[in-house]
């Protein structure tokens, strides 16, 4: 996580993206016990990675040899080691600092043995502006025409869960095809008609994913991953291990990590291990985020992801926000993108707010162009009668044929 610019103002922006994070986590973790904390570089300029504190993890068969090492660099074992997902260990270190102990133990045990439980954040792309955050709006929904064929697509949207409320008011019809069984995003409103930042999120991500796939060929579960716009990396890997084995063709995943230089997430690792590498039918298409960087954002960065990311309105150049680099594997536009959105008062970084009454946003971020991706990948599943995996290259394909030297690979949405 970057500052967009520099200066001692977007440094202080910066610190207050992390302080709502940490605030809208501990709002709604009550019983969670959820404190996020934050690793910043040297200058204090730079978020290197975000984590859930107070807990470490690591596989089952290493937990002796982690126990040892808190012995070798004197430190007082954790306070109780329990069952993770997908083959891991909890190990709750009560009030002591993860990211410190983690690299602690690492000159004992080597890296990647024991880490932090990382958290995954939104991006929704807000910089020191309210233009950069979700504006008032009108409708439609700018969408493509129902696709022709026999196939049939089932996708599950990994996000802050559904709304009902939001779909109602914004009249958009494609909802009618979202599963009864999503899960709620039960915080849209922090208080007096006031919406949460990224209250809304996943009901918009999903609009944005129908828009493109149509609805006559698709179901659409929705799965409330994300707590205040965040969600640890244990987590929704245990809720992806339920998705997927559920059976699913098509998993969009709007949220993403940092970790440590030259290190990739342990629950991740142990998810693709343990469970997506038995289901090779399984698409996971995961935004690429939004801080103008290169460096590999987790999940979109493992090469058994579709990462994608952001193009201007047009489709014609890549935003100045968008991740990129070898990783990313398409991009979509992800700007100015029409969606449903609550209707109360929204109350920006800068202290601004807005009344928004028309049941509509426009809204920016990688997170629109990874459910756009999402869709075409279901779209061709329907109209050439063809499997996830055959889809999805089927457009990556056509995305390599319609790249522009100054964008990459594209998908015209």
């Amino acid at each position: 996580m970057r500052e967009p610019q520099s200066g001692r103002s977007n440094r202080a922006a910066l610190v207050g993206q992390v302080e709502r994070l940490q605030r809208n986590c501990g709002s709604r973790s009550a019983n969670r016990d959820f404190t996020l904390a934050a690793s910043w570089n040297r200058e204090g300029t730079e978020v290197d990675f975000l984590y859930r504190d107070h807990l470490l993890i690591c596989d089952s068969h290493e937990v002796d040899d982690v126990l040892e090492a808190f012995d070798q660099i004197r430190e007082d074992r954790p306070v109780s080691v329990t069952d993770g997902p997908v083959g891991l260990k909890v190990l709750d270190i009560g009030d002591r600092d993860a990211g410190q102990l983690s690299d602690a133990l690492a000159d004992v045990v080597g890296d990647d043995v024991v880490t932090p439980n990382h958290v995954l954040d939104v991006q929704g792309f807000s910089s020191f502006c309210p233009a950069t955050e979700p504006v008032p709006w009108r409708p439609p929904v700018t969408e493509f025409g129902e696709p022709a064929g026999p196939g049939r697509s089932r996708v599950a949207v990994v996000d802050t869960g559904y709304r009902a409320s939001i779909a109602q008011d914004s009249g958009y019809g494609r909802f009618s095809v979202v599963d009864r069984n999503s899960e709620t995003d039960d915080a849209v409103y922090a208080r007096n008609n006031v919406i949460q930042p990224y209250g809304g999120h996943g009901t918009a991500t999903t609009a944005r994913l129908l828009a493109v796939s149509g609805a006559g060929s698709v179901s659409v579960r929705v799965r409330d991953s994300l707590v205040g716009g965040a969600v640890d990396e244990l987590t929704i890997v245990q809720d992806l291990e339920r998705t997927v084995a559920n059976g699913v063709d098509i998993v969009s995943i709007q949220a993403g990590l940092y970790a440590r230089a030259g290190r990739s997430p342990k629950a991740f690792n142990a998810f693709y291990r343990r469970v997506l590498r038995h289901h090779p039918e399984t698409v996971i298409v995961v935004a690429a985020g939004n801080d103008g960087s290169d460096r590999p954002f987790w999940p979109a960065a493992y090469d058994w992801c579709t990462a994608v990311g952001a193009l201007t309105h047009g489709g014609d150049a890549r935003t100045g926000w968008t991740n990129y680099g070898y990783w990313v594997d398409v991009y979509a536009s992800g700007e100015n993108i029409v969606v449903p959105f609550p209707n109360g008062t929204y109350e920006y970084l800068d202290g601004f707010s807005v009344n928004f009454t028309q049941g509509h946003a426009i809204w920016s971020g990688t997170s629109f162009a990874a459910p756009a991706v999402a869709g075409m990948i279901a779209r061709r599943m329907i109209e050439r009668d063809v499997d996830a995996p055959t889809a999805r290259d089927i457009v990556l394909a056509e995305a390599a044929v319609a790249a522009l030297p100054s964008t990459g690979p594209r998908v015209l949405v």
